[in-house]
């Protein structure tokens, strides 16, 4: 896959720090319950993804990863982190998608990364949620600690930001923006009103 490619005008608009050029970009396939991926710590190692809904009753509910590492400060598993102890999306009603997350593997300067990706929609000047909102999309890159000072605060693996773009396109479905700006396909089970931006004709 080729480069990830910002431009300052028109759909995106490029925040102060955006990623640098990834390149071979791959989403990583997951399924409800307890998935095993090799290769996806530093170093090669094999990853456990804990993937659950976590049901809200008469709410809306959400996708929710644990992902388990290496061994961590004497113990044989640690806690792979990325802003939280876990990792949620937020599906909204499927249609309208208030935010989205893939996991991924690439190459950063030709080397190998493991990515986290997430898009999520900004509040809308109506405030409606999902109501042609623009959008703000996140990398993250798995990192694994190895000096004793880069540990305080941390686990010894986490992702770490490395850059965020913000639309100055609008939309209804954060699957869409994750398309449009990191280039990662759309789900399989993709429930958006359309494939342009997810949103329902304004209202004359």
């Amino acid at each position: 896959m080729r480069a990830l490619a910002l431009i300052g005008t028109g759909l995106f608009l490029a925040a102060a720090s955006p990623p640098l050029a990834i390149t071979d970009l791959k989403p990583i396939a997951l399924h409800p319950g307890v998935n095993r991926v090799p290769g996806f710590l530093v170093g090669g190692g094999t990853a456990t993804i804990v993937e659950a809904w976590r049901g809200n009753g008469n709410a809306h509910g959400y996708h929710v990863w644990m992902v388990l590492g290496g061994p961590s400060e004497g113990n044989p598993v640690g806690l792979v982190t990325a802003e939280g102890d876990t990792i949620g999306d937020n599906p909204f009603d499927g249609e309208r998608v208030l935010g989205a997350v893939r996991f991924a593997t690439g190459r950063i300067d030709g080397k190998p990364a493991t990515l986290l990706i997430k898009a999520s929609l900004d509040e809308a000047p109506s405030g409606v949620l999902a109501d042609h909102s623009t959008a703000t999309v996140t990398w993250y890159r798995l990192d694994h600690a190895t000096d004793e000072m880069d540990m305080i605060g941390r686990t010894i693996d986490e992702f770490i930001s490395i850059g965020t773009v913000h639309t100055t396109g609008r939309y209804c479905n954060a699957d869409l923006a994750m398309r449009d700006v990191a280039h990662v396909p759309l789900p399989s089970d993709f429930d958006g009103f359309n494939g342009t931006d997810g949103c329902f004709p304004i209202r004359k």
